[in-house]
């Protein structure tokens, strides 16, 4: 399910668990683009989950869901002024409304930065930094309120420009020429890139709010969100909901109470700082959620958390690598005769 700026509220956080529980495996699954998969449905099922979603506010489109992939800086407005939140309302609205776009691969990501380089670091096809109402659309400097169209413009060229080079690309720099030959397929010249710092390190546990508040940043074990862990966010969440983050951690802004809810949290196995072991570790879903898997990655990674301290590690059940973070430092690959270990 896509969360575009990985947002979500309390109440379709609790819809999500409750669809988990009753026609899955029980747990939600956060992904690097700050969504949320459910495993282990039954096919029949699926109409009766949809209509169930729908009701939520979690599937606007059905026939857009694939391609509603937009990742926001999850601090945004938190401790910093600028917000995105609209922004990520507006252009997940106007994605949808436009039937072309329903055509875009389901990799084509869409990336909203505050200017903290964040979500810029990670590549997404579209970035769009945003700066006291100016934004930075794949290079290409606009008014803010041009910034959606701009960005579903070049969405529509890389479709255009695909089809002229008879690729099956799913992203822009899988094309000849790449964001250069979308730009001129668009009309609109050639991008420069937009100047933003090195991304800053993934935020967890206390971050102080621009308002004079706090908020918390509480990392899920392998992205893994247990039903009683799913319950305690919701419980504990602030009018705001919460924010799924692409490193797989959820941030509950406006927490009253900081000390109590650190710890009601630490109690349920959520990671509170970066003294956790899940702070640097990730693995892929493995067996046997995964057919193309060769071994339970889960349980091993759990077992080797503290093998590589102070380093960002990736285990993965196939040569797919599937979700593995782009600051990767140690890669753990399942192979038919056992782990392959890259440093």
């Amino acid at each position: 399910m896509r969360l575009p700026g990985g947002l979500a509220s309390a109440g379709q956080l609790r819809a999500l668990a409750d669809a988990a529980s009753e026609f899955g495996d029980g747990r939600l699954e956060l992904t690097s683009r700050a969504n949320v998969q459910l495993r282990a449905l039954s096919e029949p099922d699926v109409p009766t989950l949809a209509t169930r979603l729908a009701d939520a506010g979690l599937l606007p489109s059905a026939t857009h869901e694939r391609v509603r992939n937009i990742m926001a800086s999850p601090l945004a407005g938190i401790d910093r002024p600028i917000e995105l939140t609209g922004l990520a309302a507006r252009l997940d609205a106007e994605l949808c409304a436009r039937p072309g776009l329903a055509e875009l691969p389901g990799r084509f990501l869409f990336g909203l930065d505050d200017g903290r380089g964040d979500i810029a670091a990670l590549g997404p096809d579209i970035t769009v930094v945003v700066d006291s109402g100016r934004a930075n659309v794949a290079g290409f400097e606009l008014p803010l309120a041009d910034a959606v169209g701009a960005a579903l413009t070049l969405a529509e060229a890389f479709l255009l420009e695909r089809s002229a080079q008879g690729s099956r690309a799913w992203r822009i720099a899988e094309l000849d020429g790449g964001l250069v030959a979308v730009a001129a397929r668009a009309g609109l010249g050639a991008p420069r890139t937009a100047s933003v710092p090195a991304p800053p390190v993934r935020p967890v546990g206390r971050i102080a709010q621009a308002d004079g508040g706090t908020a918390l940043v509480v990392l899920a074990p392998l992205g893994r969100l247990s039903a009683r862990q799913t319950s305690t966010i919701t419980e504990l969440a602030g009018k705001r909901g919460v924010r799924v983050t692409p490193w797989r951690s959820v941030v509950l802004p406006d927490v009253a109470d900081p000390d109590r809810v650190a710890e009601a949290l630490a109690a349920v196995g959520l990671g509170v700082d970066a003294a956790s072991p899940w702070y640097r570790v990730s693995a892929c879903t493995g067996r046997p959620g995964c057919a193309s898997a060769l071994a339970d990655v889960q349980a091993d990674a759990r077992a080797q958390a503290a093998r590589w301290p102070n380093r960002q590690v990736h285990v993965s059940g196939c040569a797919r690598h599937c979700g593995r973070p782009t600051d990767t430092e140690v890669d753990v690959t399942a192979t038919s005769e056992g782990y392959l270990i890259s440093e």
